[in-house]
């Protein structure tokens, strides 16, 4: 029973992380279908050549998508007639990096490792897509672009972006995030509990490999993989491994990996994916040493918790247990974005059952009336491929925006973790293990967002105060240790030394307000 739930939960969780980002991918999915076009696509991505791989890289850096929501995006660029080769370097950039993604990461390291983190992708995505394009690429690979009309202008063209992002919420798409999702879960499920806590270590040259075989068919979304990162630093582990993290764990799963062999063939698509592993591989050991900027190593890691069982054997789990864990996993953003992934099936759904003619659309792209009479101000013409441009730009902007709700400033921030604390430490004092663990990895996630909240909002981080927030890390750390390890005595030993490490932190963060 311990592995169903272990697995149900991985499973539910996978689902929650994925959300919103996923909806961003239908919907971007359905601004180039309806407002850019196929011809307005092609043109977005340009040509053949090396110019259309750099183009695709910068794209897809600065779309809020994951290694699910790239799925509906790549195949609309095929469906639009835009280079193979075009199509895998943007897969292979998306969903690594976006704004939320970089400047968090700025706040996880020293700067430079992001930095070189950044050009390594920009460096594979187009070396990936010029391999496929001089070793693997078929003409047929390229299909001839379907240039459908687009909706008329006005509320009609609105509308259908709405109407064919629920149609893809039903389509194959859904098939594979469904696969990458329920493999995570059973993959992380079964894993027993804390086996990965030893690994990734700067002193094991298995490292890269092994988070390569766990991270390629494994979903990780964008920023709980850059948080994954962050704890790699934090702990002195592996930076190639982490960087093997950020571009095979948060870039690949094994649905993105499915659509990419039905799409061109697993008899190419393995080789060419072997190819990129190499790569990934060869920049991860290169970067080891030079980028190793830790002072000491920890001799364990929680990083990697989420990839496998939450439970221990014989730890009692049960439903009640799986929703608390699983409400806990919905924040701020993820009860719109499963609203609207709710809405988008339940449409889709209704479209494919009632509409299977395809009727709204050809209402939706039947050409107005003439008439002499003045245009209302939602009916003025404007074209196209501008509210296409202005609507993905629109989406970059919801991104920063998102990384603002999502990394609250310090007030908010202390006013959450305020309440945080006191809940875990009643926890702790009255031997509510589980509880009081779930509330020690809140605070800990608080303390990494108050971080980057003031980051983002003031450009920099106070030295002092940055360590000083490590080190309450720490001290939580420890704490949820002993908890682990059902120490109680020694878990309440351990809150002294919490009490005064938060009050330094929290003294440093007024201070500086």
């Amino acid at each position: 029973m311990d592995i169903f739930w272990s697995v149900l939960l991985r499973t539910g969780q996978t689902a929650i992380e994925a959300s919103s980002t996923l909806v961003v991918g239908f919907f971007v999915a359905a601004v180039m279908r309806v407002m850019l076009g196929a011809e307005g696509t092609r043109k977005l991505f340009g040509g053949e050549g090396l110019g259309g791989l750099f183009r695709a890289w910068v794209i897809g850096s600065l779309l809020p998508v994951c290694s699910f929501g790239v799925i509906p995006v790549a195949r609309e660029m095929r469906r639009s007639g835009v280079p193979s080769a075009t199509i895998l370097a943007f897969v292979l950039a998306a969903p690594q990096l976006n704004p939320l993604s970089f400047l968090y990461g700025l706040t996880l390291s020293e700067p430079v490792v992001i930095v070189c983190f950044v050009i390594a992708t920009m460096a594979l995505a187009i070396t990936g897509g010029e391999v496929w394009k001089r070793g693997f690429e078929w003409p047929a690979d390229t299909l001839p672009p379907d240039d459908e009309s687009t909706p008329a202008p006005g509320l009609k063209r609105l509308a259908s972006v709405f109407v064919a992002a629920s149609r893809e919420a039903v389509s194959p798409t859904m098939l594979y995030v469904l696969i990458g999702v329920v493999f995570t879960g059973l993959l992380a499920g079964l894993l027993p509990h804390g086996i990965l806590g030893m690994s990734m270590r700067h002193d094991d040259w298995r490292s890269p490999w092994l988070m390569a075989l766990i991270g390629l068919p494994a979903y990780s979304g964008v920023l709980p993989g850059m948080m994954r990162i962050g704890l790699i630093f934090e702990h002195g582990n592996s930076v190639g491994a982490g960087f093997v993290l950020f571009e095979l764990g948060v870039g690949f799963n094994l649905g993105l990996i499915v659509w990419l062999m039905i799409s061109f063939g697993w008899k190419r698509v393995l080789p060419w994916l072997a190819v990129v592993v190499v790569l990934v591989l060869g920049v991860a050991y290169a970067i080891e040493h030079p980028l190793y900027f830790a002072k000491e190593e920890a001799s364990h890691t929680h990083a990697f918790d989420e990839w496998t069982s939450p439970f221990a054997g014989g730890s009692g789990a049960n439903w009640e247990t799986v929703r608390g864990k699983l409400l806990h996993k919905v924040e701020v953003l993820e009860p719109v974005a499963l609203a609207a992934l709710a809405l988008l099936a339940l449409a889709g759904g209704l479209f494919a059952r009632f509409d299977r003619a395809a009727q709204i659309d050809a209402w939706m792209t039947a050409a107005p009336p003439t008439s002499d009479a003045p245009k209302a101000v939602w009916d003025l013409d404007v074209p196209g491929p501008v509210q296409g441009l202005v609507a993905l730009l629109g989406l970059v902007v919801f991104s920063v925006v998102a990384l603002y709700i999502y990394y609250p400033d310090q007030k908010q921030a202390f006013e959450e973790i305020v309440r945080v604390r006191a809940d875990a430490i009643s926890a702790v004092r009255s031997g509510r293990k589980e509880e009081a663990i779930r509330q020690i990895q809140h605070w800990d996630l608080l303390t990494r967002k108050v971080q980057v909240g003031v980051f983002i909002r003031t450009g920099r981080m106070d030295p002092e105060t940055s360590k000083a927030t490590e080190d309450l890390r720490e001290h939580l750390e420890d704490l949820r240790d002993a908890l682990l390890a059902d120490d109680l005595d020694k878990a309440k030993e351990l809150l002294p030394p919490v009490e005064e490490a938060y009050r330094k932190c929290r003294d440093l963060y007024q201070s500086g307000d």
